[in-house]
């Protein structure tokens, strides 16, 4: 995680200023255009990472484990774990990166970069919950989870082709690559698992 997130701040054509506002085209994305390229290459980083460990762990959660809990307790704790080994990795990669102690504002970057990660979670948690309640069976909570999970990573896929300079259907393009690289982690993590 710590090259991917930071081979962007390694670059040394990397764009800091925010995004100019051609390149987001809907009055609601006021946030991105706020954000520096950098920034935003490492949240999108996190965010796809932490919810394709989400999708990953949905993939091998047994409907038993739904009904008392435990999918959404693991889910969340997949989040917590993964944000928390993401911190550490990154501390130890700045550390090394600056042959210093980082000071806290450093360290206070790391945390709110890896936030993405620890946020992925709580949507599929959510609705894993709901078969507790005994709202919905169990294997719809977790198709439904699932689902949630796929359309967090269309989010995040369209958020990369509005920014992203490419032709017009770039959106579309972007937000479809990022569900079919999701589909296959769940695929995968499936077919390992079985």
């Amino acid at each position: 995680m710590f090259a991917a997130t930071h081979a962007v701040a390694a670059n040394t054509n990397a764009r800091t200023e925010p995004l100019p506002s051609a390149s987001v085209t809907a009055s609601g994305d006021a946030l991105l255009r706020r954000i520096s390229i950098e920034r935003l290459a490492i949240l999108v980083s996190s965010a796809a990472y932490g919810t394709v460990l989400v999708l990953a762990t949905l993939s091998v959660i047994q409907s038993v484990h739904i009904s008392v809990g435990y999918g959404a307790e693991l889910v969340a704790g997949v989040g917590v774990a993964t944000w928390v080994a993401h911190v550490y990795a990154e501390l130890l990669g700045e550390h090394v990166h600056r042959q210093r102690l980082m000071h806290w504002d450093e360290a206070k970057a790391a945390l709110l970069d890896g936030l993405p990660i620890l946020c992925a979670p709580v949507l599929p948690a959510l609705v894993l919950s709901l078969a507790k309640l005994d709202t919905v069976s169990e294997q719809s909570a977790r198709v439904a989870a699932m689902l949630v999970g796929i359309a967090q990573l269309l989010a995040i896929g369209f958020v990369v082709g509005m920014v992203a300079p490419a032709r017009r259907g770039a959106l579309l393009i972007f937000g479809g690559i990022t569900v079919a690289i999701g589909l296959a982690v769940v695929v995968l993590t499936t077919w390992l698992g079985h």
